[in-house]
């Protein structure tokens, strides 16, 4: 009796986990702006993190991308990374320090495809079952010159609209509209971006999609050279 009262407890709790939400958002913003004029997207505060909300909110847990900055290692361009992870409010959790070069970052971002090639079809999986509730990405540029900002602005419209119809096909749930802004500057050189976006899906699927993105690694390994 004692067992079959501990085994429904365990199997109550495994039900809940898995039937938890898990809420992500994700930012972004960075501003650099050499103007002869004020800019009124100087009111955006700089921020580069990603916000977990776990078990309808009990868990809040945030690593923030706290250090970023190009240097040099071994007279190699390098990138100085430095992440925190912490309760919303609360200490810090853990942190790591790391310093990459250029042409690590070309191979992790080599191997970071060949995985996914592998794995695409788990990945798909979560996000066809994963709900966006929010997308907003601007970008301001400028450039020397306006013939450059012109086109640059052009080319930087087409890239996202081609991206973003890419995932909102492949989410087959109901979507608010992205929201979409290209800003030329004609007035200065600079850059500014401005992305914000949250989304939920259910620990299950997660859990489910870990297990199918070991099998199709292992199934197509040999394919991919990994």
């Amino acid at each position: 009796m004692r067992l079959a009262i501990i085994s429904g407890v365990f199997l109550c709790l495994a039900v809940i986990v898995l039937l938890s939400p898990v809420t992500v958002e994700i930012k972004y913003t960075y501003y650099k702006l050499n103007a002869s004029q004020p800019d009124p997207y100087q009111e955006y505060v700089p921020e580069r993190s990603v916000r977990f909300s776990l078990l309808w909110g009990l868990l809040k847990p945030r690593l923030k991308l706290s250090y970023f900055k190009l240097g040099r290692r071994a007279f190699n361009p390098a990138l100085k990374i430095k992440t925190t992870l912490a309760q919303s409010a609360g200490p810090t959790l853990a942190e790591e320090k790391t310093t990459v070069t250029i042409g690590r970052a070309i191979e992790l971002y080599k191997l970071a495809a060949k995985i996914y090639q592998a794995a695409k079809p788990a990945f798909r999986y979560l996000l066809a079952r994963s709900k966006l509730h929010h997308f907003h990405w601007s970008t301001g540029l400028g450039l020397p010159e306006a013939w450059q900002t012109g086109i640059a602005t052009g080319l930087l419209w087409s890239l996202k609209s081609n991206a973003v119809a890419w995932l909102y096909r492949t989410l087959e749930q109901p979507a608010p509209k992205p929201e979409l802004e290209v800003t030329p500057i004609f007035n200065g050189q600079g850059l500014r971006i401005h992305f914000d976006c949250i989304f939920s899906f259910r620990s299950g699927h997660i859990i489910y999609t870990g297990l199918l993105a070991g099998w199709y690694y292992l199934r197509n390994k040999r394919k991919f050279n990994l």
